[in-house]
C-alpha cells in the first residue's frame, strides 16, 4: 500500500453517498392505479390504511392553508398523501413515489 492510499484510507469523504430508494419498485395494484386516474375523489379506496391519526397542518408558499394525511395500500404498499386545502371542494391524492405499472 502506498503512502497516499494509507492517508486516503483514514480520511472521510465530504461527498455523501447517492440516495437509496426507501422502498423497492412494486407494481401498483388496480385500486391505486384507479386513484391515480381520479386523484380528486374524497373517499379513500378500501385498500388504504391511515398511517398517522393526526393530520399535518401547514400552508403553501402562497399562504393557502392545507392539511395532509398519509395512507399506505395494504395490497401493493404504495404510500399516498391526501392533501385537503381550505375552502376547496376537491382533495388531492399524491403518491409518495411515481407509480410502477
Amino acid at each position: 500500500m502506498s503512502l497516499f492510499c494509507g492517508i486516503m484510507a483514514g480520511m472521510t469523504s465530504a461527498v455523501p453517498p447517492p440516495p437509496v430508494s426507501p422502498c423497492p419498485s412494486v407494481p401498483a395494484c388496480e385500486r391505486c392505479l384507479a386513484l391515480a386516474a381520479d386523484p380528486r375523489r374524497r373517499e379513500p379506496p378500501s385498500c388504504l390504511a391511515l398511517r398517522n391519526t393526526a393530520p399535518v397542518v401547514s400552508q403553501s408558499s402562497s399562504g393557502v392553508p392545507y392539511s395532509m394525511l398519509t395512507f399506505c395500500c395494504r395490497d401493493c404498499g404504495t404510500v399516498w398523501r391526501l392533501y385537503d386545502r381550505a375552502n376547496e371542494l376537491f382533495v388531492s391524492w399524491v403518491p409518495e413515489h411515481p407509480l410502477v405499472r
